[in-house]
């Protein structure tokens, strides 16, 4: 088994292992942490966010929803395309209705598509991420394609359960965040 398997599975295995309530607690810390990262950049107007999957034991982003509406920012998601493999931007308002994809995605019921113009920084899922800023997805590879539909100073913030790990291997493709957001804070990732 590869090196980024590996870790993989070592990092669903210790998802896995927090109770219902741990992850709860760490998806509202994490919540709160993210609205106080964004504080200090106050040219963001327009995000990006992954929804969770519940059977993975994502983060509940959801709980970041009331905020960032409350706080006037555009919320944008997306749709997976699994056949061309690509991710389609559709924006999210505080009506949205959701449903879930094949795959257990909540998406919305009626999707407005939306460009990718207009984003200023993406919050992106992972399994963990290392002390440079490199991140260890599912490996199919959706948001490392979907880094480069947009526009080079969009920022990348991984959110976590979990502290950095000293390295992750890395593949030519991947793309290395420039922050993270944790329960108990943030660490940007020098470049």
């Amino acid at each position: 088994m590869e090196a980024k398997e590996i870790l993989r599975k070592k990092f669903k295995e210790d998802r896995k292992a927090l109770s219902e309530k741990e992850r709860a607690i760490r998806s509202e810390k994490i919540a709160s942490e993210s609205m106080r990262f964004l504080n200090a950049y106050r040219a963001i107007r327009h995000i990006h966010l992954f929804l969770p999957i519940k059977k993975l034991y994502e983060i509940n982003t959801v709980l970041l929803l009331p905020s960032l509406f409350g706080a006037g920012y555009e919320v944008y998601g997306s749709i997976t395309d699994r056949l061309g493999h690509k991710l389609q931007t559709v924006k999210i308002t505080k009506d949205t209705v959701f449903i879930e994809d094949g795959m257990g995605i909540p998406i919305p019921k009626k999707p407005i598509y939306a460009s990718n113009e207009s984003i200023d920084l993406v919050f992106v899922p992972l399994l963990g991420v290392d002390d440079a800023g490199n991140r260890l997805g599912y490996g199919m590879g959706f948001y490392d394609r979907f880094f480069g539909q947009l526009r080079p100073k969009v920022l990348k913030v991984g959110l976590s359960y979990f502290d950095t790990v000293k390295s992750i291997p890395v593949a030519e493709h991947d793309v290395a965040l420039d922050a993270c957001v944790f329960p108990h804070g943030s660490v940007i990732f020098n470049k």
